[in-house]
Parts: structure tokens; sequence; C-alpha cells
């Protein structure tokens, strides 16, 4: 079954909010892309100039008849596994701004100098993982992870803890290669955890409800996590970098490659 058109893309996922999810106003879009106000509206602009989408008189918005078929029919006939990897979910944009507000009350306690001026900044050893955990559990609707190695630790576990009260998690990992890790990745799976398997993954990414991005060399086993090797990373808030980062994936949860297991 062959992809429609401009899948893989922004545009793609806000014809798939118009078209599958019934998202017709701008917010409704917004809130299941996550896309910045001045992205959004460059998208929209360019599938308007494209003439494949149209704005109503009350403001709402629809892409023409023949991507309203193709998308439908796609999505139609996905399987529940596939369907599953590619499900939206609604963040509004003051539930990002209550967990970007969280930064400040977290360095406060830890006694960290550090400045969101830049909308960047530093971590490493036991502060990046605090912090990941911290995040994980102070988030309101979706972690994306993508990490190579995953075993149980403190972070995995804390991924599963989200999973189990509600938060939409999802993982893109490599299959297990021991009986352990197997059995650990049941359990993920079990607890409602999106587990998708794609054997080149090397990056070492959390996204959480698109308004915070972690990019590090933390592994999730309890030698990365816990100290045992020195782990840093960079984690950003500014919108056009968070959003590159859920592109990308977003595109690695959509190539043919990535196996969904759930």
């Amino acid at each position: 079954m062959s992809e429609p058109t401009y899948w893989g893309t922004w545009k793609g996922r806000v014809i798939k909010a118009i078209a599958v999810d019934g998202a017709y106003s701008w917010g409704e879009i917004r809130d299941l892309t996550g896309l910045s106000t001045a992205s959004l509206n460059q998208v929209l602009g360019e599938l308007y100039d494209a003439k494949v989408l149209t704005k109503r008189d009350d403001g709402q918005y629809r892409v023409n008849f023949e991507l309203y078929k193709e998308y439908n029919n796609y999505f139609k006939n996905l399987s529940a596994t596939e369907s599953a990897s590619m499900k939206t979910v609604k963040i509004t944009e003051s539930q990002q701004n209550s967990l970007i507000s969280r930064i400040d009350e977290w360095k406060k306690f830890k006694g960290l100098e550090i400045s969101l001026k830049p909308q960047h900044f530093y971590l490493d050893g036991e502060f990046l993982d605090e912090f990941s955990k911290d995040l994980i559990k102070h988030c309101t609707k979706e972690v994306l992870v993508v990490n190579p190695y995953v075993e149980k630790c403190n972070l995995s576990d804390s991924l599963i803890q989200a999973s189990t009260i509600g938060k939409e998690v999802s993982l893109v990992t490599r299959p297990a290669d021991s009986i352990v890790k197997e059995e650990y990745h049941g359990f993920l799976k079990a607890s409602g955890i999106d587990l998708t398997y794609n054997k080149s993954v090397h990056a070492k990414i959390m996204v959480l409800d698109r308004a915070i991005a972690i990019v590090s060399s933390m592994n999730l086993y309890s030698g990365s996590t816990a100290g045992t090797s020195w782990e840093a990373g960079l984690i950003s808030i500014e919108s056009s970098v968070v959003e590159s980062v859920i592109n990308s994936i977003r595109a690695l949860l959509e190539k043919p490659e990535s196996k969904s297991y759930n």
C-alpha cells in the first residue's frame, strides 16, 4: 500500500489531523500536531498555495476530496499495530507551557543556575537522569522515546508508570537480544507502551508533551542512568528544534522497516 501524498512531512500530519482526525479549526489542528504558531501557519499557507486546502467562512479548514479519500483509505487499511504507532494525541499549548515551567521549579530545587534565555541548556551525570524522570512524572499527555538499549532501570520503569496512569508512551528501540531484555520488553508492552523495533536505532532522544526535547548519550539501563558511565545531554524548549526532533521520530515510526509490536 503506497503512502498518501505529503505523508512523512508536517504537511501530511496536518492533512491527517483534518481529514482523518476531524480537526477543522486552527486550534484543534495545533493541539493535535503540536506545531508552533509560525510553523503551523507556514504549513497551512503552503497547502493553501498548492490548492489542496481551503478555509471556510466559519474559519474551518478542509482538504480537497482527493486527499480526503487518499488519507482515509490509507489509514482504514492499516493494521491495528500500525495505527497504534501513528495515533494522534491532543496536547494544548497551556499544557506544554505548564511542563516548561516545571524546569524552573526543578532547577531551584536542585540549586542549579541554569538560564532558559537561549532556550537550550546542558546537563550531565545524575542530573540528566533525575531531570528526565521528573519530566516524565510531570508531563500531561505524551512521552516519545528513541533509545537503542532498553533494560530494567529506574528511568525505564518511569515510562511504565507514566503509561499505566494514561499517558501515551511511544518507544522506538532495537529488538531484544537476550531473554532478559525480551521479558522486560514484554512487560513494557503489557503496561500499554507502544513499542516499535528498528534495528538501526542508535540515537538517544526523548520528547515530552511535544514541548521539551532531550538529546543525550544516556541509554535506558542502570549502568548508564545510575552513573556508572558518564552521560551528558542537551535540553531544548526552542519550538523549531523540538518540532525537528518530533518530525524525526515520527518519520522513524513511519518507516516500513520499523515494526510495531503491540
